[in-house]
């Protein structure tokens, strides 16, 4: 090869570097936008999954909301409300678990006249008769719902058979409902959530609330601050588009959205999630950007460097040319392996923030393959389990177990369970999922396992407490209506035995005398155990009374026989309380354990305080409890005794309910048991 031959062969080269470079670029610029496309539809399933879930969180709470109304209007169609004080814990106890949205509760009759009445909102239009008019066309039956722009009404009958007695209604601000959902929503930094109805009236909207009301149907200039048209919205409405797609805002930004459905009642509410596209792809174009000019760059360096082999240099040239090459790609190799290191430290940091958020959700996680073998758990699970069951089959963890109760969803199996890894006092709600491809295929399952063993137990004593009102109410009216007539009869029997002479019916007339007091002092218990007087709180100390309650009952023949034993805790902190009904609590307490050793035995009085809070133990050697009867010996009317009302423990749980404590009982059967007390310090002085 000559001198004048050398060139041309190296603009053949520079002229394939060009070629190349064009189809790098040109390469680089399709898969850019393929890639902005793909991550813009990703982007936006992650926006219907937000829309879905607030969506399905909507129509849960109301679902929840009509389950607690249909309750409250079986109660109130049984036990009538006199009072205001009837009503406010009537609605404390249903409504307890409905969020802090402005919301009202209103009773009324069947004229329409508000009776009681709760809440901060104001009703519009007719109010009660327009209410009074819907429930009496569906009683009895279930809920009703009505809606404008503004408020949503829940409406439910109170009937008794053949006829609407009261209505009960409670409505709710939609704006503000909406905000408590859909205002911490957030896609993106500058996404955003809005809702509207199945009629296009505009529900709620963050940025744009003087909308609120507005039909996308009726528009005018006004409408289209956000929203070149409502095309897609339209279509979404109208059952015509996809539940996801994209508009172009007046400023020519382009926005991606997603849309859900929550069903109200008749109605159905459409909560919409945008974007901005920019948003989106941003961080693609800014990478795709760089590493286009990266490669431009390096084959621009190339060309150049060839360019200057033409003119220059020839074979020693050639050398040094390959020689500074050689330097410049080490350069290149080292600021690449800078960049990997770095990279990698990033996927590491991004690795360690998800097992972070794993870690702190409280839920114990467990992947499990299609042969139920666990391959991946999070810290939470371990701590469930006391170890690590990473490898394990499930059938190793759920062995011997019990199911409380269980449900399926959605493809989503939920049960309470107990047993689990040896714990028979727990109770675990475990959740499978099944973990999908896109052909659809199941690859996998994932279980969430949490412990609800406290939750289980509140529940329990919500139940108790509802009895206890419930039974209230019921035995004033069986006192009442018994005690009148019976009051009679004590007269009556009273003339007769004066009267009669005869010895066999006087001796009749005394047994009927006698089983008609006993009636009488059943009856005065229920009348006490419903009419309980209200607390007189003032200073006390736990031990004095412990002492004056012996003192009470040191002549009582059930307690001769046994042996008292007191190991009280001195210096104990002084409470603010009930002192006469604490101490009929602690002579219940006393006289209990005595009827349990009939045949005599030992008592054993503690006193302690314990985490802020004064804990009383009263442990006998008696007859002890069935395990079966454990979670009832609180319940009103339940003895195992052959003489009594049942009533005696069902008091002093009520008691220390009052004085915001909690009594519970440990029994073994034939070995005695232990009542444990709890009172609060929070009141101590």
């Amino acid at each position: 090869m000559n001198v004048r031959q050398a060139p041309k062969g190296y603009v053949v080269i520079v002229g394939i570097f060009v070629a190349i470079i064009l189809a790098l670029v040109s390469l680089n610029i399709f898969f850019q936008r393929s890639l902005k496309m793909e991550m813009a539809e990703q982007f936006n399933k992650q926006q219907l999954l937000l829309a879905n879930a607030e969506a399905s969180n909507m129509q849960a709470y109301f679902r929840g909301t009509e389950k607690e109304m249909l309750h409250m209007a079986q109660m109130v169609s049984r036990f009538q409300i006199l009072t205001e004080a009837d009503f406010e814990l009537l609605t404390n106890i249903v409504f307890k678990g409905i969020r802090n949205i402005k919301k009202r509760i209103d009773f009324f009759d069947r004229q329409g006249k508000v009776l009681f009445a709760r809440g901060d909102l104001v009703i519009e239009g007719s109010g009660g008769k327009e209410f009074i008019g819907m429930a009496e066309t569906s009683c009895p039956g279930g809920i009703l719902i009505k809606q404008d722009t503004k408020r949503v009404y829940l409406i439910a009958p109170i009937c008794r058979p053949g006829s609407l007695i009261d209505t009960v209604v409670i409505s709710f601000d939609i704006q503000d409902m909406a905000k408590s959902f859909l205002g911490p929503l957030k896609s993106g930094s500058r996404g955003y959530a809005w809702m509207m109805d199945e009629k296009g009236d505009l529900l709620y909207h963050p940025t744009q609330p003087e909308m609120v009301g507005r039909n996308l149907y009726k528009t005018d200039s006004s409408c289209f601050k956000c929203h070149k048209t409502f095309d897609v919205e339209k279509k979404i409405i109208e059952g015509r588009g996809d539940n996801f797609g994209r508009y172009v805002a007046p400023t020519g930004e382009d926005k991606v959205i997603a849309f859900s459905t929550a069903s109200v009642g008749d109605s159905k509410w459409i909560v919409a999630v945008s974007a901005p596209y920019t948003e989106v792809t941003m961080s693609i174009k800014k990478s795709m950007k760089y590493y286009s000019w990266l490669i431009i760059g390096i084959f621009l360096i190339m060309s150049v460097g060839s360019v200057l082999l033409i003119f220059f240099y020839r074979d020693k040239a050639r050398a040094e040319e390959l020689e500074r090459h050689e330097k410049e790609l080490e350069k290149y190799a080292g600021e690449l392996e800078q960049k990997v290191s770095q990279r990698t430290w990033e996927l590491t940091a991004e690795k360690e923030k998800l097992n972070t958020i794993v870690s702190a959700i409280g839920i114990g996680i467990m992947l499990v393959d299609n042969q139920e073998i666990i391959l991946w758990i999070n810290q939470t699970m371990k701590d469930i389990a006391g170890r690590d069951i990473t490898g394990t089959h499930c059938r190793e963890i759920f062995a011997d177990y019990v199911v409380i109760s269980s449900y399926e969803k959605n493809d989503m199996q939920t049960a309470v369970l107990s047993n689990l890894f040896g714990k028979s006092d727990r109770c675990f709600q475990v959740t499978t999922a099944p973990v999908k491809a896109d052909d659809g295929g199941v690859h996998g399952y994932i279980k969430l396992i949490q412990d609800v063993t406290e939750l289980k137990r509140q529940e329990e004593q919500m139940m108790h407490s509802e009895k206890l009102a419930c039974l209230g109410r019921l035995t004033a009216g069986i006192a009442y209506e018994i005690g009148n007539p019976l009051t009679s009869v004590f007269s009556f029997i009273q003339v007769l035995k004066n009267m009669e002479k005869d010895e066999f019916k006087k001796e009749t007339i005394e047994t009927i005398y006698f089983h008609m007091n006993s009636i009488a002092d059943i009856l005065t218990q229920l009348s006490a155990f419903s009419k309980m007087p209200p607390m007189e709180l003032k200073p006390a100390k736990v031990n004095s009374l412990i002492e004056e309650s012996l003192s009470l009952i040191q002549y009582d023949k059930r307690t001769q026989d046994i042996t008292i034993m007191k190991d009280l805790v001195s210096d104990m902190p002084m409470i603010t309380t009930d002192a006469s009904q604490l101490s009929h609590v602690f002579v219940n307490m006393v006289l209990n354990a005595a009827d349990a050793m009939p045949d005599g035995g030992a008592l054993t009085i503690r006193s302690r305080v314990k985490n802020n809070s004064i804990v009383i133990d009263f442990e006998d050697t008696g007859v002890g409890i069935a395990s079966d009867n454990l979670s009832r010996v609180f319940d009103p009317l339940f003895t195992t005794k052959e003489k009594g009302a049942g009533l005696g423990l069902a008091v002093c749980y009520r008691i220390i309910k009052k004085l915001n404590g909690s009594i519970t009982v440990e029994s073994d059967l034939n070995k005695g048991s232990k009542f444990v007390i709890t009172l609060p310090m929070d009141r101590a002085r």
